[in-house]
Order: structure tokens, then sequence, then C-alpha cells
């Protein structure tokens, strides 16, 4: 065999192998990294709303893409990279496009909450009734031959839940192997069911029943509420679409004059509650200028973590998130000497 054969065999050998590794980490892996960080008031218009903030407040998202062979260098190069197992962003097994569709329907119920829990802040009074429904249980699930398609949780323990990421918090909120008791409505039947928890995939520390749930919501609202999510999907835009809401319709700057981002689902008792990626977010909110960034309170010290000069303001509910943004016009006040 000439030499220059030899090295022909090892560069298609070494590209096979490099193929196979980049197949691999593809299918297996995907890359989450910070994404945009969008001015809300381009994306939500309210009737009688007026989009007069000297500041602004930024939505975060993140974006994710499957892994390549150098996504592992990436990820290790930098804090705000992160190479995650393909199953914790989409269940192993589960279709992409009805995935993609849960998430649409959690990002349809996170604005008409926004809407009705900015409302009710304003004294008007608003009607939403949410449905929260089983859409696959997962091959491995412990709910495996307890829940089916199609069933409609109502309740968590024996409390009533109105919403999937009420659901999911309720779930969670123990110690995974812990079990949970649900109570369902399957074809007009009310039925309660025990079922074991296990690690939830995306936070080993929270419990988790392995099934999918997306919700159905009916609405009422005296005003005309118009957001435009573009791509981002999901339930983590909630609280700012709250802020956003209440900004247009407030005769005040809820602003204070300053860029403000921010993460965190909203549930229709106006709770803040916990997001995944966290650190992503605090890094997209940096890179587009923000000054103060608004987290849940169970983000709190992953978000303290990432941050380098945005300030971190944890809240656990609205009326939290409105107090943070009173303070902040405070030291701004207090700085410009008003």
């Amino acid at each position: 065999m000439t030499r220059r054969k030899r090295v022909s065999l090892a560069l298609v050998g070494a590209l096979l192998v490099a193929g196979g590794v980049h197949g691999y980490l593809a299918r297996n892996y995907v890359v989450i990294a910070p994404g945009p960080a969008e001015d809300l008031a381009r994306m939500v218009s309210v009737e009688r709303g007026t989009k007069d903030a000297k500041g602004a407040f930024l939505l975060t998202a993140v974006t994710s893409h499957p892994a390549g062979i150098l996504a592992p260098v990436a990820a290790g190069m930098s804090p705000v990279v992160d190479l995650v197992p393909r199953s914790q962003e989409v269940p192993r097994g589960m279709d992409m496009k009805k995935y993609l569709k849960i998430m649409e329907s959690m990002m349809r119920e996170s604005e008409v909450i926004a809407a009705a829990v900015a409302l009710r802040k304003l004294g008007y009074s608003v009607h939403v009734k949410t449905v929260v429904r089983v859409e696959e249980v997962l091959r491995e699930s412990p709910a495996r031959g307890l829940l089916q398609e199609g069933d409609v949780i109502l309740a968590v323990d024996g409390k009533a839940v109105s919403t999937a990421d009420e659901a999911v918090k309720s779930i969670g909120a123990r110690r995974p192997g812990t079990p949970v008791g649900l109570t369902i409505r399957r074809d007009g039947l009310i039925e309660d069911f025990t079922v074991r928890t296990v690690p939830h995939p995306e936070d080993r520390a929270r419990a988790a029943v392995g099934i999918l749930v997306s919700p159905s919501v009916t609405h009422e609202l005296p005003l005309e509420i118009s957001i435009n999510p573009r791509e981002i999907k999901g339930s983590s835009a909630g609280l700012m679409f709250t802020l956003e809401i209440l900004d247009q319709l407030d005769p005040r700057d809820l602003t204070g004059g300053q860029v403000i981002a921010g993460t965190g689902t909203i549930g229709l008792d106006g709770i803040v509650g916990p997001i995944g990626s966290v650190k992503q977010k605090v890094a997209a909110a940096e890179h587009a200028g923000a000054r103060y960034f608004l987290v849940p309170l169970e983000n709190e010290r992953a978000a303290r973590g990432a941050a380098r000069d945005i300030k971190v303001m944890a809240v656990g509910d609205i009326d939290d998130a409105l107090e943070a943004l009173d303070e902040i016009a405070r030291r701004r006040n207090a700085t410009s000497g008003e």
C-alpha cells in the first residue's frame, strides 16, 4: 500500500468518525444559548392603551438547535451555553409537531391569563375559564395504565388547579418518589388516582409524573388585547406580558424610564412561577442593555449567578413585581435629584 493511499484511508476514517460523532450529538443533544430580548411594546397592543413609556419592558428568550461536533467545545467555553440531552427539551419518542403545538397552546394560555391579571388589577371584571388536558402519557411514565389522553386534571392533592402551569408546579412541589393525588374528569365521570412521581427531566430535584398537559382557554375581556409572540412559545412570558399591559393602561410610566427585562409564568391568582434556562435569559437581557431583571423566586439563585452588570430582582407575585418597579423608579429619581 502506498503512503498516499494510507493517508487517504486515514482521512476517510477520520471523516467517518467525525460524521458519526456529529450524527450522535445531533440526534441526542441540543444546544441552549441566549436568544433575543424583544421590546414588548412592539408585541402587545391594548385597546385604550398608550405606548408612552420612556423606558421599556423586554421579553427574553433562548435559542435551541441540534448539537454538532463542536457543541461540547462551545458549551465548555461559554458559561451561558449549555449542551443538554434532547429528552430535556422534547420528551423521548414524542412527535416534534405535537410538542410545538402544546408549546403554542401554553403561550396562548399565558397571553389570556396575563390580560386577565392586568385587567383585574385595574378593577375590570373579566371571565376566564381554563381546562388542563392530558395530551400524552409518556412511554416510561408511572401514570401509564392510570391516566390517558384526553383526561382533564381538576385537582392536585385535592387542591383545584386552573392552569397547566399550576398543575405542573403543584406536582413538582414534592420530593421525587413521593406519590401525588390527581382528580381527573374522564367521559363525564370524576375519578381520583394516586400516582408515583419521578425526577423531572429538566430538574431532578423536582417531581413529575411523565405526562404532557396542554390548556384550553375561554375568556371574556372588556378590552381588546392583541399579543404577537412571533416565534416564541411556552408560558414563561406571562409576567412580562402582564406588566406591559398594565403599563399601556396605567397613566404612570411603570418602567420608570429604565430598560427592564424579566421572565416568569403568571397564574390567575397573580403568582409568578419558575422557568427554565434562566442564565441564558439573563445574558440576553444584559446583551440588550437592560439594567434590571425580574425573576421568579425559585430562579433567583441561578439568575444572580449568571448576572454580571444587571441587577436581579426576585418576585413572588404581581404585587411584588409592581413594588420592584416602584423601587426602580425611586432609585432613578434619587439619582437624578428629582
